[in-house]
């Protein structure tokens, strides 16, 4: 690896520090908590989060929010659509291209992959990005300006088609002033009723920690949340934003059980959304109710 290279990732690994809190409160003892804006709930008879599964939770939080004030440097959202599907003996993948509207061209960027139970990745290729924000592998030509797909050089992905599994993305600059941040669930577990929406991301391997997402709700409001795990129940509080939007983690595995079924319920002043999937050994499988 060159030295240019090297100095890059460390600036990109950098960036995602920052997007950690410099520390946490206590480990919980009570039904609710409110550590470095995460909202969580804990059963009577589940396990206690440890801080080192919080701090993951508020970076993949974060980063679901493009990184909004954690940054000192521009911050944009990264969009991805569906530019085909390719099959492989096991079935079917389906490809993304990716864009970054509004950052800016005269830099040069690194794509960084998140995956549930891994570490951050960037790749030491250099990509590029046009008018239109499209990722591409090389500097754009004039006549590529305004190029919304360009199969032969724009950057495809393919995250992994597990149903609520989210594969995170980072495109950020090699001098490290410029960051895009993005989220691509391919098999969202959701439901929607009266124009609310729910749904449950995972946010740790089995399971074991979930992030439920609210959307559509009244804005600056209390949002009830209740989760239920094999009988056990929590309810949290959660105060929606500006855009009706709000994020709760759950933790549903109970001590002494292998595997069991978390459901998470969200009440609006005129919807009942709620969301199931699988914890624990078996895979992941769901179930929407509406």
């Amino acid at each position: 690896m060159t030295r240019l290279a090297s100095r890059s990732l460390l600036l990109a690994c950098c960036v995602l520090t920052q997007l950690l809190p410099s520390s946490f409160a206590k480990e919980p003892k009570v039904k609710g908590k409110d550590i470095a804006d995460l909202i969580y709930g804990v059963f009577p008879k589940g396990t206690t989060p440890s801080s080192q599964l919080l701090d993951t939770l508020v970076q993949q939080l974060h980063w679901d929010n493009g990184g909004a004030g954690n940054l000192d440097r521009l911050a944009f959202h990264l969009r991805f659509v569906k530019a085909g599907e390719t099959q492989t003996p096991e079935g079917s993948v389906t490809r993304y291209r990716i864009f970054a509207e509004g950052a800016p061209e005269n830099k040069v960027y690194g794509l960084g992959t998140w995956e549930i139970g891994k570490v951050s990745d960037y790749s030491v290729q250099d990509v590029y990005v046009n008018a239109q924000g499209l990722v591409m592998t090389h500097r754009p030509s004039p006549d590529e300006e305004a190029a919304t797909q360009l199969p032969a050089v724009e950057v495809e992905i393919s995250p992994k088609n597990i149903s609520g599994q989210p594969t995170r993305y980072a495109l950020v600059s090699r001098d490290g002033q410029v960051t895009s941040f993005g989220t691509l669930v391919p098999h969202p577990i959701v439901s929607q009723d009266g124009g609310c929406r729910l749904e449950a991301r995972v946010a740790a391997p089995g399971s074991s920690a979930v992030l439920i997402v609210a959307d559509g709700f009244a804005a600056q409001t209390r949002l009830k949340v209740v989760l239920e795990s094999q009988g056990e129940v929590s309810n949290v509080d959660a105060l929606t934003d500006g855009n009706g939007h709000a994020v709760v983690a759950g933790f549903p595995a109970i001590q002494g059980v292998a595997q069991g079924t978390l459901k998470a319920s969200a009440e609006g002043q005129n919807c009942l959304p709620s969301v199931q999937l699988t914890w624990g050994t078996a895979p992941i499988a769901a179930e929407v109710k509406k």
